[in-house]
């Protein structure tokens, strides 16, 4: 469980980092996870499509590589750029982020809000309510 004031961790999946490399060049989507591998899985194909030579390979194997790296520093700049924000953000207008109060919501709205948090709510007739918010036929 997460505790206030506890940073929240980024997930994501380990293939994001390897699998899906598309390479426009070859107009191939890659799986990458060594050069062996590489080799195995894609040497025919990248030869029948123009990657023939020793340098060819190590620059196709130099952009993998470069878009795996980018691909791992994602969360971290992703976290950076977050903070970055909040230190240095201040909204042009603060009233916005102030509580929502009561007297700027629809009464239907604020009724089905009150109705959702009651111990008898349930599903169908929750909707129904969300129905007549929306103007929807009920």
């Amino acid at each position: 469980t997460a505790t206030a004031g506890a940073p929240r961790r980024f997930c994501r999946c380990a293939c994001f980092c390897s699998e899906n490399l598309y390479v426009a060049r070859y107009g191939l989507h890659l799986r990458f996870r060594s050069e062996q591998q590489l080799r195995q899985d894609y040497g025919p194909i990248l030869r029948s499509r123009g990657c023939v030579s020793t340098k060819d390979f190590q620059q196709l194997l130099a952009e993998l590589q470069q878009e795996v790296a980018r691909r791992q520093r994602l969360g971290q700049e992703s976290a950076a750029r977050k903070a970055l924000i909040a230190s240095s953000y201040h909204p042009a207008r603060p009233e916005v982020y102030n509580s929502l109060q009561d007297a700027a919501l629809a009464p239907e709205f604020l009724s089905v809000a009150e109705y959702s948090a009651s111990p008898g709510a349930d599903l169908q007739s929750l909707l129904q309510r969300l129905q007549t918010v929306s103007g929807a036929a009920a």
